[in-house]
């Protein structure tokens, strides 16, 4: 199967379920799924083209949360309309994080990352005036709007799930157009050799702090969406630790440097995750680590990266079917 064939096929899952099914708690897992895709794409960008692992992108989901629902709530702008600027306002914190943060290596920029992400959930939650500090932000209800001469119910998940499985699409489309792009290229080469692709005249820095903001602008769209969704956020809803080690996870259990991959690192994680928790009250995550761990070391291109090669093995082998 073609990379343009398994991606189109993958998009058609995605759409798939509301016209299958209108079941509230499967819509609500497949919008689970689907932000988790967003979220392991945009990091994704980063961690896998580039090798930059980042343990901060929590500070930019939040930041794409907290920057929707206060222009809802402060200037009555709706959500939906919220969520592009939110992930306006994720770039324009990524830039200097880069600037800074990349002029470190390895583990150094890795432990950055953290120490930013935890200093700006501490701001969010000191800065009372403007985040409502630990009690946090709440939207009551949100207005109607028409669509095709028909009104969206927003009390109903189907719409939530449509404008999820957009993003995760378009996340998607960056990955497939970075992959061909010169920029692509230099990211490998960073992530190969950083010192051999600075000998070659790639301005290195530059080149991770547009990524940077690439895979800043659609965490912050997941962040808006959240807040969008879940009408509630507060600083360790959006900023926790946990939350950008998760988006680790979901690209590297899906296969790094590849479009379909956090889509099948978010389906696995998601659903195993719901399972221990449905069959283990106590006790779920370590199943759930454990099952990450396993897939790591038994699978260290990720799923879909293992898939890719025995297929392309089996090919070899028999070139009749080619």
């Amino acid at each position: 199967m073609s990379r343009a064939a398994a991606v189109t096929l993958v998009v058609i899952l995605m759409m798939a379920p509301p016209l299958l099914t209108a079941n509230s708690f499967l819509l609500h897992l497949g919008i689970t799924m689907l932000l988790w895709t967003l979220l392991g794409a945009s990091w994704n960008l980063l961690g896998g083209f580039a090798g930059q692992v980042s343990f901060g992108h929590a500070t930019f989901f939040g930041v794409g949360a907290y920057a929707t629902m206060l222009l809802y709530l402060r200037l009555g702008l709706a959500p939906w309309y919220g969520l592009a600027l939110g992930g306006l306002a994720a770039v324009l914190v990524s830039l200097p994080i880069g600037l800074i943060c990349f002029r470190l290596r390895g583990p150094y920029f890795s432990l950055s990352t953290l120490a930013v992400a935890e200093i700006v959930r501490l701001v969010a939650l000191n800065w009372e005036a403007l985040t409502n500090g630990p009690v946090g932000l709440l939207i009551t209800g949100l207005p109607s709007v028409a669509l095709g001469g028909r009104v969206v119910n927003w009390e109903s998940k189907l719409p939530f799930y449509f404008v999820i499985a957009t993003l995760a699409a378009l996340a998607m489309a960056a990955t497939w157009q970075l992959s061909r792009a010169r920029l692509g290229a230099y990211l490998v080469a960073i992530r190969e050799d950083e010192d051999a692709a600075e000998a070659i005249g790639i301005d290195t820095v530059r080149a991770k702090v547009l990524t940077l903001a690439l895979s800043a602008f659609f965490t912050g769209l997941g962040g808006g969406f959240y807040g969008f969704y879940y009408r509630y956020v507060d600083p360790d809803a959006v900023f926790p630790i946990a939350l950008s080690v998760e988006m680790v996870f979901i690209a590297v259990v899906g296969g790094l440097s590849t479009v379909v991959g956090p889509v099948i690192g978010a389906v696995f994680l998601t659903s195993i995750g719901e399972l221990f928790r449905e069959r283990f009250q106590v006790g779920h995550l370590i199943f759930y680590g454990l099952f990450m761990m396993l897939a790591i070391r038994y699978l260290p291109e990720g799923i879909w990266g293992s898939v890719r090669r025995a297929l392309a093995g089996r090919l070899r082998t028999e070139p009749w079917r080619s």
